[in-house]
């Protein structure tokens, strides 16, 4: 008897200290959150600044689509491009990528980044990774995983290509580069996955709180 309120005692410690340690790992993780969404918003600020301020102002005097050839020999792009050839705006890269697309996906990025801060943030305040509301977010940010590898591209390389034929151009220009991220898709999968299994845990720990 004696031995196995030791056991029991020795069990309840190591839980607590598991709940410890776990709080600590996300309060780190909350903070590397915070940074990359702070990254994201300020670069998507840059780039819609620029183009308010630089691109636009250039194109509303009259525009045509044009095949650059950037200094960074990362051209030839298709660009529409203004009275200001220096401020063209991108639309297809060398490799075929959309700016649109990239625009959408860093978009998305910062969508999971929140989502998934909010998930840190309640693990660390409760202390408890098998609750509803972390299973909801996580299942959240697997299925916006699942979006960013099979559409957002896809719908960006569709957007740029009503510009090129708005523009003269030919809508198939759009969809010479990578339309599906294969990662983020595999990604979506697996978080999805893990979020069924905390569902699992979820009701393991209220049958758990029932009976105590």
């Amino acid at each position: 008897m004696i031995r196995w309120n030791v056991s029991k005692s020795n069990e309840a410690i190591d839980r607590e200290q598991a709940i410890a340690d776990l709080r600590k790992l996300t309060r780190i993780c909350k903070w590397a959150t915070i940074c990359t969404t702070v990254a994201l918003a300020l670069g998507l600020l840059a780039v819609i600044t620029i183009d308010l301020l630089l691109v636009l102002p250039s194109l509303s005097q009259g525009s045509c689509l044009q095949s650059v050839e950037l200094q960074g020999g990362e051209g030839p792009c298709l660009a529409i491009v203004g009275t200001d050839a220096q401020t063209p705006l991108m639309l297809v890269a060398r490799d075929g990528h959309t700016a649109i697309g990239s625009l959408l996906m860093t978009c998305l990025a910062l969508t999971i980044a929140l989502s998934v801060r909010r998930l840190f943030l309640n693990i660390e305040k409760e202390g408890r990774p098998f609750d509803l509301e972390c299973n909801q977010t996580l299942r959240r940010v697997g299925h916006l995983f699942l979006i960013g590898g099979v559409a957002v591209r896809l719908l960006g390389a569709v957007i740029t290509g009503m510009i090129l034929s708005g523009f003269g151009g030919s809508f198939t220009d759009a969809f010479a580069g990578q339309l599906f991220e294969p990662s983020m898709l595999f990604a979506g999968l697996i978080i999805c996955l893990i979020a069924s299994i905390f569902r699992y845990g979820y009701i393991l720990q209220k049958q758990d709180d029932e009976l105590l």
